[in-house]
């Protein structure tokens, strides 16, 4: 992206202040402001739960608490702070070999071993654990990105707090101009927009208003379930055969269960829907697409791959 769609990205952005730490200006969707008195080098941020957070100056040990933060933190250079992460942090190669602090439960006593000054979470963590870490003076924040420019501003925001400001703009740069090359194509005029049901997990999609509807989306496809009640929705197969799927993803990864195109066509009812009866069933790795962090970007081009080949 030109420096001047930066500057407009930053202006759009803004909520209430510019605010200079350690000489650096930086602005973000966030409300970010220098705390006063004797702790005057410390922010103040909200997290994407709306929650205000202050953070006293730079962090020196973070623990990451699920595998998006963990992406994140790394992704804007900021690895060498991670001192714990979740269970199935695995990418980078870096952040599988730091030591464990469990999953969706967490070991509150080996993170508290740790002695960690902040730390990142998803929406996955239950709020009871965190609350108490932060009764214990171990501030959090939750990143929980509901679309690819939320993506974008948490990792703006965790460039900000880690002092990598200048990395995060960079590779958020980088990624703005790769979400660009691929809608140029998908969402250019006369583009179809054909019907598309992806399935993260037997017999569960994407709801309205989750990233992954985002990612249909901009890769130039209609959610089947766009019009359903959750962000995550179990289906039936009288809903998708209703739908009529003209493309089946289907998600490979940690909890893959053999699923693939025989066993999607061998379905009840599901013989004729359009995309078995065409063969348009794909897979797509499962990391890629559930975790909201720099490679959703992979996984939109990968899935705009699928949904308009013609196009590539």
């Amino acid at each position: 992206m030109s420096s001047s769609g930066t500057g407009r990205r930053l202006t759009v952005w803004i909520v209430i202040a510019i605010v200079v730490v350690s000489g650096v200006a930086f602005a973000s969707g966030y409300y970010l402001g220098k705390l006063r008195g004797e702790d005057s080098a410390g922010i103040a941020v909200i997290d994407d739960y709306g929650r205000t957070i202050e953070i006293r100056g730079i962090p020196e040990r973070i623990v990451t608490t699920a595998p998006t933060p963990t992406e994140i933190v790394f992704a804007v250079g900021a690895g060498d702070l991670v001192v714990g992460v979740d269970d199935y942090s695995d990418y980078p190669l870096e952040a599988a070999a730091l030591p464990k602090v469990g999953n969706v439960e967490l070991n509150t006593e080996m993170i508290m071993a740790l002695s960690p000054d902040l730390i990142i979470s998803s929406d996955l963590v239950p709020l009871a654990q965190l609350q108490q870490l932060e009764e214990q003076g171990i501030p959090y924040i939750i990143l929980a990105a509901r679309t690819i420019n939320d993506v974008f501003k948490d990792l703006l925001m965790v460039g900000f707090i880690t002092g990598h400001v200048s990395e995060a703009n960079v590779l958020v740069d980088q990624l703005q101009s790769r979400v660009a090359a691929v809608t140029a194509k998908t969402l250019a005029e006369n583009v179809t927009k054909p019907r598309v049901y992806v399935e993260y997990y037997p017999m569960w999609t994407y709801g309205p208003e989750s990233f992954g509807d985002d990612l249909i989306r901009l890769a130039g496809g209609t959610n089947v379930a766009f019009n359903t009640s959750a962000e995550y929705v179990a289906v039936t197969d009288e809903f998708v055969i209703a739908q009529d799927p003209e493309v089946i993803v289907y998600t490979v990864g940690p909890t893959y269960d053999g699923t693939n195109p025989t066993t999607i066509s061998s379905r009840s009812g599901w013989s004729g829907i359009t995309a078995v009866v065409t063969g348009n069933i794909q897979s797509l790795d499962d990391n890629l697409i559930s975790r909201y962090g720099p490679r959703i970007v992979d996984a939109l081009e990968q899935l705009a791959l699928i949904v308009h080949p013609e196009l590539y």
